[in-house]
């Protein structure tokens, strides 16, 4: 016995061959992360940022509804370049010891600018795809509770 394992977060792309019952052993859906995923998406990935003591990340995460990790990602890189640009523009960047600080004005003004990759539309095809999979699974499972036990003949 083999095991396979595919990752994907496009399973549009996926071979057709690849999907057929019987081909995967686990199916394990991850979906877009919840306000409570998303605080800790943000924490894990700020921890080596320079964050202002007042940078609020519950309220940050409340307002990126549908965004992935990624997308949680790019936010706080976004947020850390505009804090270098804000530093720059002050013309503080040349004193010693001033370092570009991400700042929860800062960080709340590129989130409100920021949008998901991934269109409700196209998050609504990718769950259509989804559930046609675990329904061909159920199908196969019914067919093999249906057949156990019965001679079989191959012809």
């Amino acid at each position: 016995m083999s095991a396979f394992c595919v990752a994907s977060s496009r399973p549009d792309l996926l071979d057709a061959a690849l999907l057929r019952p019987g081909r995967l052993d686990r199916l394990l859906f991850c979906d877009f992360p919840a306000q409570h995923e998303r605080v800790d998406i943000l924490t894990v990935l700020s921890r080596k940022l320079p964050l202002a003591s007042d940078v609020d990340l519950d309220a940050i995460a409340s307002v990126t509804e549908g965004f992935s990790g990624a997308d949680l990602q790019a936010l706080l890189s976004d947020a850390q370049l505009a804090a270098v640009h804000e530093l720059l523009e002050s013309g503080d960047a040349y004193k010693p010891g001033k370092m570009p600080v991400i700042s929860d004005n800062l960080l709340k003004s590129v989130a409100s600018r920021a949008r998901p990759s991934v269109s409700e539309a196209e998050k609504q095809r990718l769950y259509g795809i989804y559930s046609q999979f675990l329904d061909a699974r159920k199908s196969v499972a019914a067919q093999s509770r249906d057949t156990k036990g019965k001679r079989a003949t191959l012809a």
